[in-house]
């Protein structure tokens, strides 16, 4: 990702020119607390649904529902993303198997990826939802250590289950995120116009 946020917010923005959004999806408002975390879209009502950051030498951008990295109408910018997030298109880029049909999105769109468990070379990008409890020492490290990771996911419906006192602390997804000053939360995003 480009040094400073507008550079990277003009290269996650490179050719986008609306936003295809599912209609049902209803993502999580994202809270941005980080001195390094940017909004990257926004609602009219000024809730922030997709926001990017850097914590130690890598890149996160967070998606505030994993089905908007299923949508192919979004596949502009997910291919943006994948881009800003990888050192170089050389290096490996990786997507958890719950997300397997972002890798046809992504072929389609010209950009290879594999299916693969768990994060792999540093310099790399990895792509995964929010809700994989088993891998957040390795996501935190490889993101630390140069790696690019695309996350999505909502936090309202765990909420409904855990608690709403518990969503900051104890989401999966904030587990990662948080180092890097992005939260989900359990509030509703609209989804009427960005």
């Amino acid at each position: 990702m480009a040094t400073t946020p507008s550079a990277a917010f003009e290269a996650l923005m490179n050719g986008v020119t609306n936003w295809d959004v599912p209609k049902g999806p209803i993502p999580s408002e994202l809270l941005l607390i980080g001195k390094a975390s940017f909004p990257v879209m926004v609602n009219d009502k000024g809730q922030v649904l997709i926001a990017a950051s850097s914590y130690g030498q890598g890149r996160l951008v967070v998606i505030a529902h994993e089905g908007y990295l299923l949508r192919a109408g979004l596949a502009p910018f997910l291919v943006n993303a994948v881009g800003c997030l990888r050192s170089s298109p050389e290096v490996p880029l990786g997507v958890h198997p719950f997300l397997e049909s972002l890798v046809k999105i992504l072929k389609d769109a010209g950009v290879e990826a594999q299916t693969v468990a768990e994060p792999g070379e540093p310099q790399g990008a990895y792509c995964i939802s929010a809700y994989n409890d088993t891998l957040t020492e390795k996501l935190i490290q490889f993101v630390k250590s140069r790696g690019g990771l695309l996350i999505g996911g909502q936090a309202w419906h765990w909420a409904i289950q855990h608690g709403c006192d518990k969503v900051l602390s104890m989401f999966p997804g904030n587990l990662v995120t948080s180092v890097a000053g992005v939260y989900f939360t359990d509030v509703y995003g609209d989804t009427g116009h960005f």
